[in-house]
């Protein structure tokens, strides 16, 4: 009989844990007190059941790498901070937060997407991206909202994936970044944009292309003049890991502070990328005006890993000329890093930058920042 009484335990316990697993919260508890009720288990060992289910449960949630979000479609929630320390002559030494971003993105239907982006980082929270797309085929898709401005390859690439620190100058000063003439708007305008890619061969595109419609004012600012600036690129992949581009950027600006000034702001830029790992090299030239001030850099970029996966050594050169009528004040930098990949999400990032202003004194900049991604595609 203690056998008997043993054996119908452990098939009475089997047949609560697998009914249990089946049914919501609710539904536990009730079964719980209906096999109470009837004698079949003790209100001690309902008792131990639910302990046990919720220890359980927990430890599965610790587990998860992922969590669901009750929508109707997926939502993926992505993001990345970028802590680092700083010593600069200009400044004190210091740490900050150059970055926090959460991203928010999916598709509406099997067409229609969204991506909506913010910053926390930095000197002031910001709303980023408000991206609305609608992709007919590979070959155009339509997008309207806040975005990056499809020109130059340094502005497009994401703060996470740069592979030094900081962008070059001529990029900062004339992509809608820090040294531009509408202030930092991290790359960024509103407007209406049409791209794709064409001539298939094999598994690669031959072109990709960008065209777009933008008010010219920043991000988070409505058109201060009825002029919509022009954006257009074109990128050719001659070969796999090759990319030869240009851009062109005809706009006008007005500035807060002159309402009633416009003047012209036009961008010409060429670029090109080869990543074969371990090797890679990039490089880009840009020259614009901002009305009658007329503006040019270049850089060239090499990297090579040292331990796959691992280990890269990057070396930059960057050359940046504010205004081509003065003299002496073009500045020269050169850039040493190296980039410590933890893993495909986080990497430890130093950087050493040598200034030299002609015909000024030489400026040493040494930065250091910890860069990790914020982990998961969380979705329904």
């Amino acid at each position: 009989m203690r056998i008997i009484s043993v054996l119908s335990w452990l098939f009475v316990s089997i047949l609560v844990l697998s009914a249990l697993s089946l049914a919501a919260e609710s539904d536990m508890d009730r079964l719980l007190y209906l096999l109470s009720e009837k004698g079949v288990v003790t209100k001690e060992e309902a008792a131990g059941f639910r302990a046990d289910l919720a220890i359980k449960k927990q430890e599965e949630k610790e587990k998860q790498k992922e969590f669901s979000v009750i929508t109707g479609k997926p939502i993926k929630i992505s993001g990345y901070t970028q802590s680092r320390y700083r010593q600069d002559e200009s400044i004190n030494d210091t740490f900050d937060i150059r970055r926090a971003r959460l991203t928010f993105k999916g598709n509406i239907t099997e067409r229609f997407s969204y991506k909506l982006q913010h910053e926390f980082g930095g000197s002031s929270q910001k709303l980023l991206d408000a991206e609305l797309g609608y992709e007919f085929n590979p070959h155009f898709k339509l997008s309207a909202g806040q975005f990056k401005i499809p020109f130059s390859q340094e502005n497009l690439t994401p703060s996470a994936k740069l592979d030094t620190i900081n962008r070059s100058q001529v990029v900062e000063a004339l992509t809608a970044r820090s040294k531009d003439v509408l202030g930092n708007q991290s790359g960024r305008d509103i407007g209406i944009k049409a791209s794709g890619s064409f001539w298939q061969v094999s598994d690669i595109f031959i072109f990709d292309y960008e065209l777009g419609v933008f008010n010219g004012s920043g991000i988070n600012t409505s058109d201060r003049n009825e002029h919509k600036d022009f954006i257009g690129r074109l990128i050719f992949h001659p070969i796999n890991g090759l990319s030869v581009g240009a851009s062109y950027y005809s706009g006008r600006y007005t500035l807060p502070t002159a309402p009633t000034r416009k003047d012209d702001r036009d961008r010409i830029g060429v670029e090109f990328a080869y990543v074969h790992e371990p090797i890679s090299l990039k490089g880009e030239y840009i020259k614009g005006n901002d009305g009658v001030t007329k503006k040019n850099g270049w850089y060239l970029q090499a990297g090579y890993f040292f331990i796959p996966k691992k280990l890269q050594g990057i070396l930059k050169y960057d050359a940046y000329d504010p205004n081509k009528k003065a003299s002496k004040n073009a500045i020269d930098a050169l850039t040493i890093g190296a980039n410590w990949f933890f893993n495909k999400w986080a990497k430890l990032q130093v950087n050493y930058e040598l200034k030299d202003g002609k015909g000024k004194e030489k400026k040493q900049y040494l930065t250091c920042p910890i860069a990790v991604g914020l982990l998961g595609k969380h979705k329904k």
